[in-house]
């Protein structure tokens, strides 16, 4: 990401996160968590994506994330799916399409608004 001269990407701008200690009753740093899939997935819904066509599953996977985050089957459709999916746009959109054609996902397009997609299980 560039930026211009004398300013600093969000990115590079280190954090801290804090955690409240009811024992303590303040509030501690917090050691950074890895990310992770919130489960359970259906093997044959990984299955079903798996074998579509370009970056559908990757796209189905980056789908299940989003939805394990937000708590909730119903994601609407961000740039951060490109990056959890590592594709473009356009791959997302085939990938979403592909996922719908067999009836993974269910997608409400609107005019002039982001995409929102429900998960559907297997």
């Amino acid at each position: 990401m560039h930026s211009p001269a004398g300013t600093v990407a969000d990115a590079q701008i280190p954090t801290t996160r804090f955690a409240y200690n009811p024992e303590a009753g303040s509030h501690t740093a917090r050691a950074p968590t890895k990310k992770f899939i919130k489960g359970p997935i259906p093997l044959e819904w990984i299955s079903r994506a798996n074998v579509l066509p370009g970056k559908a599953g990757a796209v189905g996977l980056a789908l299940w994330f989003l939805a394990g985050v937000q708590r909730s089957q119903t994601v609407k459709l961000t740039g951060e799916i490109e990056k959890i999916a590592g594709c473009g746009r356009k791959a997302v959109y085939a990938g979403l399409a592909a996922l719908e054609e067999v009836g993974l996902v269910r997608v409400e397009r609107r005019r002039g608004a982001r995409a929102v997609v429900k998960v559907i299980s297997c």
